[in-house]
């Protein structure tokens, strides 16, 4: 997992950017709906890149060579073991960052039933109503069985105009599952905690998703009911709730502003601008589709390990000084795991075989559709880098290509 993270950040970090640049110069001609949609490029189009990187592990026609010395045996794994546990630790805490908040941002006093008859607008019976003294806007808290709560005072604080346009915007998130999706970034996020950009990302993309909420209530809507709008938003701002609470809120002051913007700029939105996005995206998505990664010169026939465990240095033999290779022919299954290992030659024989058969074993591949069969690996059992220079022992022996 930590590898395919790895993998991504470009790409990752490519996509955000250009939606960072939509929020902040372009949005208001595309509108909130759109803008929205927009952040489903980002696990578009990583898991069609993932497709594409992982569909085959490619042919092998040249033999990878390794060196395993008494000095630095050992240290490719621990690199790789570093990096694994300090991205999981990284992940975890985010994680835990996230439901901590969330139940933080529960009810300490409990919630009382709301009587949903008095509502102006007509609620999904599955959708449970709740009254608090501890909000002043509404919120609809949970992930599976979502509920709307509302403040105890609701029909005092806001006028019948007003509860009808909140409550619509509510069911909004309501109905596009909106918690569950912020389940998801927040899980996305995690993942790629160490980036900047995922954090900024995420702010923007809770933003975009509020002002697309606001665009669907408000379409087709009166002057006066954007001016309604706008009120009710400034009279139940509050102080913003931690950024990873996956609940969504009808007002958080950090966007409150964006989003009364983006209604002052309802009429901006553009049908041209929207194509034109539209097809750049589908070109974009398309482009990933059909690219492949470039792959480093000399080596583009050669197949290369994810997590390669190093062999032992046999003790008797560096004890005694001995020096040597071991020609190793196996087969990668498709989910990178390695089957079937053989010698097929050693010099000098016996010594070193044992050594390299247990430790390639446990070689790891990125997964693949079709795996991969006879592929070689020459391991060159050196005691220092003075050591004399080993010989290729493929020389004489027929390969065996993969189709």
């Amino acid at each position: 997992m930590a590898s395919w993270i790895l993998s991504q950040q470009w790409l990752f970090s490519l996509i955000v950017i250009l939606l960072l640049l939509n929020e902040r110069h372009t949005s208001k001609y595309l509108g909130g709906r759109m803008s929205y949609t927009l952040w489903l490029m980002i696990p578009t189009v990583l898991f069609i890149n993932s497709i594409s990187q992982h569909i085959s592990v490619g042919n092998s026609s040249e033999i990878s060579r390794y060196i395993v010395t008494l000095n630095n045996q050992g240290a490719h794994v621990g690199e790789l073991v570093s990096w694994q546990v300090v991205w999981l630790s990284g992940a975890l805490v985010v994680a835990a960052i996230s439901i901590y908040s969330t139940v933080t941002n529960r009810f300490q006093r409990g919630l009382v039933e709301f009587d949903r008859n008095t509502l102006s607008v007509t609620l999904p019976k599955s959708l449970s109503v709740y009254g608090s003294s501890e909000v002043s806007g509404p919120m609809l808290v949970g992930i599976f069985a979502p509920k709307l709560v509302l403040p105890h005072n609701f029909h005092q604080l806001y006028s019948a105009q007003q509860q009808q346009l909140i409550l619509q915007h509510e069911l909004c998130h309501f109905h596009r599952k909106d918690n569950l999706v912020n389940a998801v970034a927040v899980t996305g996020l995690s993942m790629f905690w160490f980036n900047p950009l995922a954090w900024l990302g995420y702010r923007a993309f809770r933003k975009s998703q509020e002002i697309a909420c606001d665009a669907s209530v408000l379409q087709r809507k009166s002057t006066n009911d954007r001016l309604e709008y706008s009120k009710a938003l400034v009279n139940c701002a509050q102080s913003a709730h931690h950024k990873l609470c996956i609940d969504s809120h009808y007002t958080q002051r950090n966007i409150m502003f964006k989003r009364i913007d983006m209604l002052k700029n309802h009429n901006s939105v553009s049908k041209k601008a929207q194509l034109t996005v539209a097809l750049l995206a589908a070109t974009f998505t398309a482009g990933i589709t059909v690219a492949k990664p470039p792959l480093p010169a000399n080596d583009s026939k050669i197949i290369a390990p994810e997590i390669r465990i190093e062999p032992r240095y046999p003790i008797k033999a560096a004890e005694e000084g001995i020096v040597g290779s071991v020609v190793l022919k196996y087969d990668i299954m498709p989910a990178g795991n390695v089957m079937n290992v053989s010698v097929v030659k050693a010099v000098p024989a016996g010594i070193f075989n044992k050594e390299s058969r247990r430790a390639l074993k446990q070689w790891k591949y990125k997964p693949s559709v079709t795996g991969a069969e006879d592929v070689y690996v020459q391991l060159n059992f050196m005691l220092d880098d003075s050591t004399e220079k080993p010989i290729n022992l493929m020389d004489g022996i027929e390969k065996i290509n993969v189709d």
